[in-house]
């Protein structure tokens, strides 16, 4: 045995590995049980600072349940990430000099799959240097066999009850990716632009109407001008003409409420096919739609030939030149206005009139909305609960299908006049085709792929062996206890599980939701590559160890305000570790763990009188705050009693004592020092995995409770006989303080 200086590398790796060797991370069966699914990474990624909060709030919980006699649960895995993984496995393909197209989608796919057998894994490992103690024996994919047939048995029900249809629809298109992608995927980002105000003729007359536009070349795609209802200045024009410049087209002008009179000229050019609010006025005054944008950003054969097959910026440019020459453009503005890009391709994403597939989530988020009023499942903070149901009572129909290769290809086949068959496979799809039209059709598959939050939506039953709901793992651990999330996905995902967790087990998928912050830097600037700010968990994981990270994001995680993580933080808290391992040095030299047994009878000395009832109340106290999702405040805690109460006062105090002739004064010290270091062990391990399992080892309380920590059980508390000398500590510690305080003031060395 040996308290040499401790070695976090040696020590954590050895550690992990003991864990996983002896299948620690598996449920035990027990009678009350906690589970938690992972919010999955996606299999590209590698571990950031938002992933290492909050995988060590997940973590704590589990160790936490798991040491008080729960059948605990962690379910992980990872999640396909349908654009990013396609994206980056294309960029590979490219510096080979292969196109995606040449190959063609089988080979495709089939080296998607050789890029995550080898590569997809780099997040797992990373987690499990962080000590996430997750049953990876049941880790699971979003493209594994069940979690696929899940998905196709989920789009197959709902399209039965009209929950999943097909439409004609405006769509945020990714016109790099060449992809229809959801609002959530689309970063608005504010940005120095151009106002250009255009004059309009009004048919038969020598009169002007000027609309204000940021992307002038939509008005190639124009069908309409409106105007506000109590704007007097246009009430002559209403239901007039224009003539659209360039082009020749007759605009009918139209009141509607939409039209602003504050803003640019109070006139609006209406562009039906490519903006959401135009889309809405065309809809309201039965304008027609006119597309003039092909998939890739280039104008389409509905312009002027001049401007046919030019990406849609270098019209805009081509076109404000010729309105110029041709004296339609009455002024430019520079203004900073917000426009929206796609989170993946960094391109500007264009409104786009396409058929996709929609759920109608309408439907779906009644029973999600009234389950949170009845408390079924519970916010922390509260707060975020407003968010959920201000997004879930103006909920849009889902766009759930993409324009890409890798995902779960949507299980509709379409016959030769555009009939469309909905099966499990081409086999069923043959049958039901054959029952319907009485003889053989031919039959070709939707070759779009289903949004990956479609299949995440899943993830807390389907991860369980859904739809067996005769498993064990089903019937025992879903509904799931808490989940632990970031506020950004609370719509993107929390909101989806719930509709999907209610429609399709008739339950909440978890009972509460713990949402933390966003991790910053010390300055508490958002991390990013290009500030040059990024913080690397796994760079401080090498230099500090996991349990200084874990313990220091812990600490910082308080409700409402983001983690301000700086390296000084790390350090002090690394030192913090260093302490509690000097303490079991100390021990060691004083014999502390020569005792066979712990075990406590009358204890009579005041000092350890008063340890003992130190300790029980705050292990009550940070029960409560892990109990309350208060890890901040629970952190504080610990730090108080181990660094405060236990190192400065207590182990102050058990010198003189362990020196003492008295035979049973230094063998009651010893029993408590014992005693209270495995209960100091049992408290920190949940925070701080690594040196705690190392320390019960060394301390050979492992052999003597005849268990690993991970497994201990610490819910039971020594109840004192006598602490009668409590007060008399209370009092010459209070006394002590007062006079160091007095010597600080006074300036007394």
């Amino acid at each position: 045995m040996s308290f040499d200086k401790y070695n976090h590398q040696k020590v954590e790796t050895k550690i992990y590995s003991y864990w996983e060797k002896n299948n620690l991370f598996k449920p035990k069966k027990n009678k009350r049980t906690f589970s938690i699914v992972i919010p999955p990474p996606n299999v590209t990624g590698s571990l950031h600072m938002g992933h290492a909060l909050n995988n060590s709030l997940q973590d704590v919980l589990v160790r936490f349940h798991r040491m008080n006699n729960y059948e605990t649960l962690w379910q992980p895995g990872t999640d396909h990430a349908g654009i990013a993984t396609q994206a980056l496995v294309e960029k590979n393909l490219k510096i080979q000099g292969i196109d995606k197209n040449q190959i063609g989608r089988e080979e495709f796919i089939k080296r998607v799959w050789e890029w995550k057998d080898e590569y997809g894994g780099k997040i797992i490992n990373q987690l499990k240097k962080l000590g996430c103690s997750c049953d990876w024996s049941r880790n699971a994919f979003t493209m594994d066999k069940n979690l696929s047939n899940s998905v196709v048995k989920v789009f197959i029900e709902l399209y039965k009850k009209n929950l999943i249809y097909k439409a004609k629809k405006l769509v945020n298109w990714d016109t790099v990716l060449k992809t229809a992608i959801s609002d959530l995927e689309v970063d608005q980002r504010e940005v120095s632009s151009k106002l250009y105000y255009i004059k309009y003729k009004i048919e038969n007359s020598s009169e002007t109407i000027t609309i204000a536009t940021t992307r002038p070349e939509t008005m190639l795609g124009d069908t309409a001008i409106a105007v506000n209802p109590k704007d007097k200045r246009y009430f002559n024009l209403v239901n007039k003409f224009a003539v659209l410049p360039i082009v020749g087209r007759k605009l009918k002008i139209v009141q509607d409420d939409y039209a602003d009179p504050e803003q640019g000229s109070g006139a609006v050019k209406i562009t039906p096919a490519h903006d959401f609010n135009d889309y809405l006025v065309g809809k309201r005054n039965k304008l027609k739609l006119i597309n003039i944008l092909n998939k890739d950003g280039t104008l389409n054969e509905n312009v002027p030939k001049d401007y046919i097959n030019i990406d849609r910026l270098d019209a805009r440019k081509k076109l404000i030149s010729e309105l110029s020459q041709k004296d339609y453009l009455d002024k430019v503005e520079d203004i900073n206005h917000t426009v929206p890009y796609g989170d993946r391709s960094n391109s500007v994403i264009e409104p786009l009139l396409t058929e996709q597939w929609f759920v109608d989530a309408k439907k779906l988020s009644k029973e999600a909305i009234k389950q949170v009023k009845k408390k079924k499942t519970n916010f922390f903070p509260d707060n975020w609960k407003k968010t959920y149901f201000q997004w879930m009572e103006n909920i849009e129909p889902w766009c759930i299908s993409r324009q890409l290769w890798w995902g779960h290809q949507i299980p509709a086949w379409y016959t030769e006049d555009g009939e469309i068959i909905v099966a499990e496979n081409l086999k069923d799809a043959k049958k039901i085709a054959k029952k319907k039209f009485k003889k053989g059709v031919v039959l070709k598959q939707d070759p779009d792929v289903l949004d990956t939050w479609f299949s995440s939506a899943l993830w807390p039953f389907a991860t369980l062996d859904w739809p067996n709901n005769k498993s064990y793992e089903l019937k025992r651990f879903y509904k799931t206890s808490v989940l632990v999330t970031g506020f950004d996905i609370i719509f993107f995902w929390v909101a989806r599980m719930m509709m999907m967790g209610l429609y399709f087990m008739k339950e909440v998928p978890f009972e509460n939701v713990y949402v933390h912050a966003l991790v910053r830097d010390e300055k508490g600037q958002k991390m990013s590559k290009s500030k040059g700010n990024v913080i690397d968990p796994l760079t401080i994981i090498n230099d500090f160890g996991a349990d200084a990270l874990r313990f220091t994001l812990i600490s910082m995680s308080s409700p409402g305000r983001d983690v301000k993580l700086s390296l000084d933080r790390v350090k002090g808290y690394r030192n913090f570790i260093t302490k509690i391992w000097n303490t079991f040095s100390y021990c060691e030299m004083n014999n502390v763990f020569n005792l066979k047994k712990i075990e406590l009878s009358n204890v009579e000395i005041p000092a350890n009188q008063w340890i003992i009832t130190t300790l029980n109340f705050y292990k009550k106290k940070i029960k409560k705050n892990i109990n309350d999702y208060r890890f901040d405040e629970a952190a504080k805690n610990i730090y108080l009693y181990i660094w405060n109460y236990f190192c400065d006062w207590y182990i102050e105090f058990s010198k003189p004592l362990l020196n003492s002739k008295n035979k049973q004064t230094i063998e009651e010290t010893k029993k408590i020092l014992l005693y209270v270091q495995r209960e100091n062990l049992s408290i920190l391990h949940a925070f701080i995995p690594f040196v705690t399992e190392e320390l019960w080892a060394l301390a050979k309380i492992r052999k003597i409770e005849k268990t690993d920590l991970i497994n201990f059980n610490f819910t039971k508390n020594y109840k004192l006989k006598n602490f009668k000398g409590v007060k008399d500590i209370d009092y010459i510690i209070n006394f002590i303080t007062d006079l160091r305080s007095i010597k600080a003031k006074l300036n007394i060395s």
